[in-house]
């Protein structure tokens, strides 16, 4: 308890932070009520029983972090909403936290707002399988890093990564980088801080032993495989692109798709997969390229939830015609995207201003913003993200956490560029 509230709190504080607990389950309890899915978080519950008997999962479709934090909650039906909302609060403390960082208490109420105003992230804390666990992980992940508590980072950043397999780049890049500095500083080598290259060497032979691919998560080559199908680039942004190409004459039909023998492993199946896409990818060069720019587009600069359309649509290859097959627009989520498009138009201009503050703060007043800036690191989740956004797709949901830590950054250069210096830090 002491790690989540801190020693050292003030009662304000504390109160402050209750209040605004209560504030995000209570929007998450509405968006239960009004939400048409069920809590994504119950799909691991099976997975997580496996673990607590001290049995390796059978399978290494997505990697075990979610299921082992899913592990409190699988022995009662019913916990999944219960856990949502756990960790929706264990995220929100650490969220609450880098916020109190800002000097500025105007910048530092904008920052804390930014959380409970982004409605998209909470209907996907609600709906999706892991994104209450990713929300939960890289929020104390990066305020470890803030705090240079190096161990908890590399704990709840490597359970990050087994939930989420491209928080990977991230990790290791993060690391390389400390690496890097550390002996361009020292002129020594500092070994421990390449723990990330260590931990995914043993993560690769232990998923060879037991599941026979090195590959973190044996969802790598058919998510890699729908991002180079030839057709891929006619779904994104609009449309959803697993759905689109999964028609009965898509990506996958037999006259389209690779040929799985019968009997093949899951990670044979990941390796044809992973052999289709790289294929896809050499011969549909223009369709590759042009998939390229609109990740980058959607990654960056996309102000709308990607995918902007809620639905079902088919892409049938051999009539050569998309089929619209569900709509699905229902008021909550229209209004829902309106309102993501509101935050992030806000949040894409401020932050590209911020860029322009940090750049001219370096060139002509001597990096002050830089070098008074306690935050900088929130902005590495987010470049790093740029790389498997790249190189695999990019969907809102893959990046709308590391996307909101952009926030108190953002907050935090604001405030160092133009509030008064005489704002005193808030104390934990």
């Amino acid at each position: 308890m002491g790690i989540l509230l801190g020693s050292k709190s003030s009662l304000r504080s504390n109160r402050n932070l209750i209040l605004y607990l209560i504030l995000l389950v209570s929007e998450l309890a509405f968006i239960r009520a009004v939400s048409d899915l069920n809590p994504g978080s119950q799909n691991w519950v099976e997975k997580a029983q496996d673990i607590f008997h001290l049995h390796i999962p059978l399978d290494n479709f997505y990697g075990p972090g979610a299921a082992i934090m899913m592990i409190p909650f699988s022995f009662i039906t019913g916990m999944a909403y219960i856990a949502n909302c756990v960790y929706l609060a264990i995220g929100g403390v650490a969220y609450f936290k880098l916020s109190q960082l800002i000097a500025h208490p105007i910048s530092r109420r904008l920052a804390l707002s930014a959380l409970p105003a982004n409605i998209y992230l909470i209907w996907l804390i609600d709906s999706s399988q892991d994104t209450v666990f990713e929300f939960s992980l890289l929020t104390w992940s990066t305020y470890f890093l803030v705090k240079k508590r190096f161990g908890w980072f590399v704990a709840t950043t490597f359970l990050l990564c087994e939930t989420r397999a491209g928080y990977w780049v991230f990790f290791l890049g993060f690391s390389i980088c400390l690496f890097t500095m550390d002996y361009l500083k020292s002129k020594k080598f500092s070994w421990r801080k390449l723990i990330a290259v260590y931990l995914l060497f043993f993560t690769s032979a232990f998923n060879f032993i037991n599941y026979g691919s090195t590959s973190p998560a044996l969802e790598g080559g058919l998510t890699a495989y729908f991002s180079y199908t030839k057709y891929h680039y006619l779904a994104l942004p609009k449309m959803d692109m697993d759905v689109f190409l999964s028609g009965s004459q898509g990506a996958f039909a037999l006259n389209h798709g690779p040929v799985i023998p019968d009997g093949s492993s899951p990670a044979e199946v990941n390796a044809i997969y992973q052999r289709a896409a790289i294929e896809s990818a050499l011969t549909n060069k223009k369709e590759t390229l042009l998939g390229w720019m609109q990740k980058f587009d959607s990654y960056i600069f996309d102000v709308q939830k990607v995918p902007h359309l809620p639905g079902v649509y088919v892409l049938n290859q051999d009539e050569m015609t998309i089929q619209i097959v569900d709509q699905r627009l229902s008021w909550q989520l229209v209004v829902g995207n309106l309102l993501y498009e509101i935050y992030r138009s806000l949040l894409l201009g401020a932050g590209l201003i911020a860029v322009g503050l940090l750049i001219g703060s370096t060139f002509f007043n001597a990096g002050r913003i830089k070098r008074d800036s306690q935050l900088l690191v929130l902005a590495t989740p987010f470049i790093f993200g740029i790389v498997p956004g790249l190189l695999i797709y990019t969907e809102t949901r893959f990046k709308i956490v590391s996307e909101l830590l952009l926030v108190p950054l953002v907050c935090e250069i604001w405030s160092l560029a133009f509030a008064s210096r005489a704002a005193k830090p808030v104390k934990e």
